[in-house]
């Protein structure tokens, strides 16, 4: 890649955790995390709240159950369902409106995969055409209409982790993908999207264990002016943080919101809002699989790259998060990916589902110029 993008002005690096993450011992790591974890919390509540928070599903997946649960249990099929929902957030960043989408990932890009072409690979043709077509709910334009925001007026997009996404399609390209005869256009024209360096790097030679995971050519054309190369946590605008939550890769984030309810973090660590409350399950195997183990969370254990740190990540998630206003015995803590009741997946069912998060009303956007001149009348 060429050299890095500067940063833009509305990102604020936070500092409270790095020390934590350099502790060496996997135990200390965890405990100081853990307190470092409360200090950034009353940083992001301080910055203030979200303008706006709105949740849409974009589409569901057939996903082994031994990975979900970490085999905690494993229903009566081979797979459980989830469900990926993208949310839009507004923040007032210096008195602008700044647009982000979270997770917005592009369903039919995303089937191109390894493991998701040989999950659909798995059945017949005719079979795995119908479950393609069940399984897309919408895609990011529609939701963006729904909305009623313009494409042009998305500033960033950000994933927690980018298994499975390309963004060739939101991002465009400056030179032709292959089998095509000109630069693919943007969907999104303004956005930029924000990741973790090791998340970038590792495009550079996918180890076999990762390979599976990922879209090859994620990134590949795209022009590195769209591309923020992040090193650590920030805070952007007002109610909204990015913070390291390494373990599920090695460049994984989550997202941070703050809104009427409290704090919210989003992210695929787990895949269940019971995965980080497991002794309040209705399902008696999630309990008894903590009780056995003595742990706190259920770790979404589809990639091994760093476990330790990953169940690390998701006690700080948990920290991070407000209760839940509908089950207090639960976090805020939304699965990018949520697992679903189905008849597609007998025999797991989620106790309780976030399903959404919804916050303030959705603002228009006043373009810079607009602003610039209605600030100098």
């Amino acid at each position: 890649m060429a050299a890095d993008s500067p940063l833009p002005p509305e990102l604020e690096r936070t500092t409270e955790l790095d020390d934590a993450w350099r502790v060496a011992n996997h135990g200390d790591r965890l405990a100081a995390v853990r307190r470092a974890a409360r200090r950034l919390k009353d940083r992001i509540v301080a910055s203030g709240r979200a303008v706006s928070v709105s949740t849409y599903a974009i589409s569901s997946l057939p996903y082994p159950a031994r990975f979900g649960l970490s085999g905690a249990d494993r229903g009566l099929t081979p797979h459980v369902i989830m469900k990926n929902r993208m949310q839009l957030v507004q923040v007032d960043a210096g008195g602008r409106i700044v647009n982000i989408l979270v997770n917005p990932t592009d369903p039919h890009r995303a089937q191109a995969a390894p493991f998701i072409r040989k999950q659909l690979d798995r059945y017949p043709r005719l079979v795995a055409d119908w479950l393609r077509a069940r399984l897309v709910h919408s895609d990011v334009a529609t939701a963006l209409r729904s909305a009623g925001v313009a494409p042009e007026d998305i500033d960033y997009i950000t994933f927690d982790h980018l298994h499975v996404q390309d963004v060739r399609g939101l991002l465009g390209t400056v030179e032709p993908e292959p089998g095509r005869d000109a630069p693919t256009p943007a969907l999104l024209p303004n956005a930029k999207l924000l990741v973790q360096r090791p998340e970038v790097d590792l495009f550079r030679n996918l180890h076999p264990m990762q390979r599976y995971w990922y879209v090859e050519n994620c990134l590949a054309g795209v022009s590195p002016d769209k591309i923020v190369v992040l090193d650590g946590d920030y805070l952007l605008g007002a109610g909204f943080a990015i913070v390291r939550t390494p373990g599920h890769t090695d460049g994984n984030h989550s997202l941070v919101v703050h809104t009427d309810t409290g704090v919210w973090t989003i992210s695929e660590n787990g895949i269940a809002v019971e995965c980080y409350a497991p002794e309040h399950s209705d399902n008696p195997r999630l309990r008894a699989y903590a009780r056995h183990y003595d742990v706190e969370v259920i770790l979404n254990g589809n990639t091994r790259e760093r476990s330790n740190d990953q169940y690390t990540s998701m006690i700080l998630e948990k920290t991070l998060a407000d209760p839940s206003v509908a089950r207090p015995e639960f976090p805020q803590t939304f699965p990018s990916s949520e697992l679903q009741a189905s008849p597609l997946a007998p025999g797991i069912r989620p106790t309780f589902e976030h399903g959404e998060i919804r916050h303030g009303v959705i603002q228009p956007k006043v373009p810079a110029a607009a602003g610039d001149r209605a600030a100098s009348m």
